[in-house]
């Protein structure tokens, strides 16, 4: 009984902690970094491993590979719409750096129907 309660509670530390990870960018600002290109160009080499990370570029490149594969099918609404203007943005700024990005985390181009689609309709 003791080893049962005790690993429900871990079970609840994880997701208790899991879900505050995933849910810290529900305020976050694209709009800012959209319109900064040097602060977009910024984000875009963290991701890609061509530059360093700040402590949010190293968030969203642990939560990318999963954002991209399933089409930010666990987002919240309002991490649904950082990531549309975000990658929307890098689109707008630079299709082939957006083809490269999604080359890397969707080589054999599994999602990339929905996420097109996420991309237009943005569900």
């Amino acid at each position: 009984m003791r080893s049962w309660l005790t690993y429900v509670l871990m079970l609840v530390v994880v997701a208790c902690v899991s879900a505050q990870h995933y849910n810290r960018y529900d305020n976050f600002n694209a709009d800012s970094i959209i319109q900064n290109e040097r602060i977009l160009l910024a984000y875009y080499k963290c991701v890609m491993d061509k530059g360093p990370c700040t402590k949010d570029g190293k968030n969203f490149k642990r939560v990318l590979p999963e954002t991209l594969s399933t089409a930010c099918s666990r987002c919240t609404p309002k991490q649904k719409l950082v990531v549309r203007k975000l990658l929307l943005g890098i689109r707008a700024k630079s299709e082939p750096r957006f083809l490269e990005l999604l080359d890397k985390y969707d080589p054999e181009s599994l999602n990339r129907e929905a996420l097109y689609t996420f991309l237009v309709t943005g569900v």
